[in-house]
């Protein structure tokens, strides 16, 4: 009779310990990152990209430069696109090699496009990142101009 009342008992207990222990590896350290040693990530690399089109037909509007400063210390994080005629409308805002930056922040960041020297577009964006990859959190990604 003694087994039958111990053994659920023993097992809520082993339960909660179990879940209790799995909520400590998901807790944060002592630098505020979450842990990400034992994380397993995807092997894919992510961009985060905007489309810029002309409104009177759609097509890509290429600008003859762009860059994409980080708002909080006006810090250029401008990704090299060496091939500006290439790139059909796509300006890259960040990707995974600056994933370390965004790292459990939300952070603004500002695209601004020019076209001969002149402004044509600027826009915010807020960016993060897991311990994985980066993610747009706010902002549209395709512009009519």
């Amino acid at each position: 009779m003694k087994i039958k009342v111990i053994c659920p008992v023993l097992i809520i207990f082993l339960f909660s310990l179990f879940l209790s222990d799995c909520e400590n590896d998901n807790n944060v350290n002592n630098d505020n990152n979450v842990n990400c040693d034992s994380v397993l990530c995807t092997t894919e690399f992510r961009h985060i990209v905007i489309q810029i089109n002309h409104k009177s037909d759609n097509t890509a509007f290429l600008l003859t430069n762009y860059k994409v400063i980080r708002v909080s210390d006006k810090i250029n994080i401008t990704i090299n696109d060496n091939n500006l005629t290439d790139n059909n409308g796509y300006y890259p805002i960040t990707d995974d090699t600056k994933r370390d930056m965004f790292q459990n922040k939300n952070i603004e960041v500002e695209f601004t496009g020019y076209l001969n020297d002149a402004l044509v577009i600027k826009k915010r964006f807020i960016v993060t990142a897991d311990c994985c990859h980066v993610h747009l959190v706010v902002g549209d990604t395709k512009f009519y101009i």
